[in-house]
């Protein structure tokens, strides 16, 4: 268990802070019997961390009825569904943008970004690309390496190998770590790009730095989510979802609809709650996480709906 950073717009800045999230080291092969104990064991979990969730906030925890619909004026699209934020088949598009595309689209979006011996965009980062075999567990396929490759080739490549839309990595770029929007992005940003191997409890897991390794160990664990959605915690199904990693912010069961909701949840375990709803470009209040529904707001403003195409 750990968490890793979450990272919002304030006053013109992006900031980041620390966010709860389940193991996402690669699960290659499991027995029947331990699959079977680990979903009887989380079913019991989610109705025990509903009913503390409740007595926490000192309210009742949220009955497993129909999702509220919430108006956002963004980018035409006024409803966010906590249990329906991105659709399988847009997950899993992973031809949905070229090489250059990528380049183009990620030049697009920082245009009056700095360039230093200090500070490189995103457009011009470039970096060692490790080519590794396909995964045991078929996660990815085997990915061709590069000696320095643009962040556009190795975004492109993860995305092709993993079988994972590149416009979801460019989102989980930005919404990490704002690395598409950023004028002056910092080596740490780029060190933990995708927010992967960094929780609460410790320093960053050096065995994941890099930006190359970074997306694909990302694209790999998305992948690891719907090839085995029984083993996580987040599934298709009533679940009790936190509002933030404090427990007196409650928690409120979430209808989730499909494995790509169910793998968005399992890499950032929190749904927005009112307040962040009503400030979609914004801060909420202190019960507020921004995880997911920076990537609705991110994806719908880029790319048009993530759960309709």
């Amino acid at each position: 268990m750990g968490a890793l950073r979450l990272c919002t717009a304030r006053s013109g800045e992006y900031v980041c802070e620390n966010k709860y999230m389940s193991s996402r080291r690669s699960v290659e092969l499991r027995s029947v019997v331990a699959r079977r104990a680990f979903a009887t064991a989380t079913v019991l979990g989610t109705v025990l961390v509903a009913l503390l969730g409740g007595v926490a906030s000192g309210q009742e925890p949220a009955a497993a009825a129909p999702p509220p619909q919430h108006d956002l004026a963004v980018a035409g699209v006024t409803a966010f569904d906590p249990g329906f934020i991105l659709s399988d088949d847009i997950l899993s598009d992973s031809l949905s943008l070229t090489e250059a595309q990528v380049q183009a689209f990620i030049a697009e979006r920082a245009p009056g970004c700095a360039f230093t011996s200090a500070s490189t965009c995103l457009r011009a980062y470039r970096s060692e690309l490790s080519a590794r075999p396909a995964s045991v567990g078929g996660q990815c396929a085997p990915l061709e390496g590069a000696s320095s490759a643009l962040a556009s080739r190795i975004v492109f490549r993860v995305a092709r190998a993993c079988h994972i839309n590149p416009k979801v990595l460019l989102v989980m770029l930005q919404k990490e770590q704002g690395l598409l929007s950023a004028v002056s992005p910092t080596d740490d940003a780029y060190r933990v790009a995708m927010g992967y191997g960094c929780p609460d409890s410790a320093a960053c897991d050096t065995e994941y730095y890099g930006f190359a390794a970074q997306v694909y160990w990302a694209a790999k664990q998305l992948r690891n989510y719907l090839l085995d959605p029984g083993y996580w915690r987040y599934r298709v199904g009533p679940v009790a979802v936190k509002f933030s990693p404090q427990a007196t912010c409650g928690v409120a069961v979430v209808n989730i609809r499909n494995l790509a909701t169910a793998a968005l949840y399992n890499y950032t375990p929190y749904q927005p709650n009112a307040a962040a709803l009503a400030n979609p470009h914004g801060q909420g209040d202190a019960c507020s996480s921004y995880g997911n529904r920076n990537f609705w707001v991110f994806f719908t403003e880029w790319f048009g709906s993530p759960t309709e195409g």
